[in-house]
């Protein structure tokens, strides 16, 4: 069974070399070989993989390290890192015959899509006949299982519905070789994830490969009575702080060596640049503090037995908002602080820009999370599912 600790120092071992591949795993447009074999030896996707699959169930802080030490290193690679986490984490609400045959190696990497953009009949024995296309399948080139949800409907094509009129749901897995890739993924930033569409038609999946979002666990360890979606999000606003851990300390190299044009004094020595060196380092620190401890409290709860509220929740979720945007903060000085330089596309404080901007158009992540959040502090029902 993997740990949690030897994981983050795996992470920690990976950095040099992954740091060294930035430019070319944004060139190239997905993380290289040697990058997925690493990845997938580190135990890091293992961390959050349930303990009767031998993963670690690792400790929130040693979690947020790992994803945020890989993302100083390559924003690409961070993000990659840390869907394989949140995605493996769903192998605890799958049926777990079905989880047993797809999680079959600790080393397994798993991706997929909350989007219901899929359509689903569903056979006597309970499979499922799916066809579906689904957009921002990061990793998808070097996954091993990839999930995408999905509408069930009837014979017709109408759709089926619940008790309460809602309609009826699944996330499905299903092998990544049987999915048609789309080459869609042309952006400013996070280029390496090589997060294209992926599509497959009529595709037969087997009940036990398929879960209702009601998320009922079946592993028996403490942290799958927590919130699911923290687990899910969490890893995701890891990668906001690390990518702005690597600009501070692009801006620090950088500082030591350049003046500034028009300028008597190093750029080190200049008081503004020292304050914005002071202020990224305060949104950093702050917002994983925030982070780590939103996630222990829950991970206290779950253990202790305690009920967790909505307000909890939506806590949980300001947590992950507040640290993809306190990263972006940092990253922002840090390139306002470096002038110049950092307009250049080959230079890693504009790559880390790129990167950290188009992270925070994550649905997840983006700003209207504030609003579900606020909604609930002053006393109005959630307007979404994710908390």
């Amino acid at each position: 069974m993997y740990a949690g600790a030897a994981a983050l120092a795996a992470a920690g071992r990976m950095c040099d070399g992954v740091a060294a591949k930035s430019a070319a795993i944004e060139t190239g447009g997905h993380l290289p070989a040697d990058v997925v074999a690493d990845l997938r030896a580190s135990g890091v996707p293992a961390m959050w993989l349930p303990a009767e699959l031998g993963g670690a169930e690792a400790a929130p802080a040693e979690v947020v390290d790992a994803i945020a030490a890989l993302a100083a290193a390559d924003g690409s690679t961070g993000w990659c890192a840390a869907v394989a986490v949140g995605t493996n984490a769903l192998a605890a609400y799958l049926p777990a015959d079905g989880a047993r045959s797809i999680f079959t190696s600790p080393a397994t990497l798993t991706g997929g899509s909350f989007n219901t953009a899929g359509r689903a009949t569903v056979a006597e024995d309970g499979s499922l006949c799916l066809t579906g296309r689904w957009g921002f399948g990061s990793a998808v080139t070097h996954s091993d299982w990839m999930s995408g949800a999905c509408l069930l409907v009837d014979g017709e094509g109408e759709l089926r519905t619940s008790e309460d009129g809602r309609p009826e749901a699944r996330l499905a897995f299903f092998p990544a070789s049987e999915a048609t890739i789309h080459p869609t993924w042309h952006t400013s930033g996070l280029q390496g994830t090589a997060s294209h569409d992926y599509e497959v038609e009529a595709l037969d999946i087997p009940a036990c490969y398929a879960m209702g979002f009601a998320f009922d666990p079946w592993p028996s360890g403490p942290m799958w009575r927590m919130p699911p979606m923290p687990l899910f999000f969490a890893p995701l606003a890891a990668v906001s702080l690390g990518i702005a851990r690597g600009a501070i300390a692009d801006l620090v190299v950088l500082a030591q060596v350049k003046t500034p044009y028009r300028s008597a004094r190093g750029l080190a020595e200049r008081d503004v640049v020292q304050s914005m060196v002071a202020r990224a380092e305060a949104a950093t620190r702050s917002a994983r503090a925030f982070l780590v401890e939103t996630m222990v409290g829950l991970a206290a709860a779950a253990v202790d037995g305690d009920d967790i509220s909505l307000t909890d929740r939506a806590v949980a979720r300001l947590a992950v908002v507040n640290a993809a945007r306190a990263g972006r903060d940092a990253v922002n000085l840090c390139v306002e602080a470096a002038g110049t330089t950092a307009l250049f596309v080959d230079h890693p404080l504009q790559r880390r820009h790129r990167d950290v901007h188009a992270l925070n158009a994550h649905v997840v992540l983006a700003f209207p999370g504030l609003e579900t959040v606020g909604r609930v502090f002053l006393g109005l029902e959630p307007d979404t599912p994710l908390l």
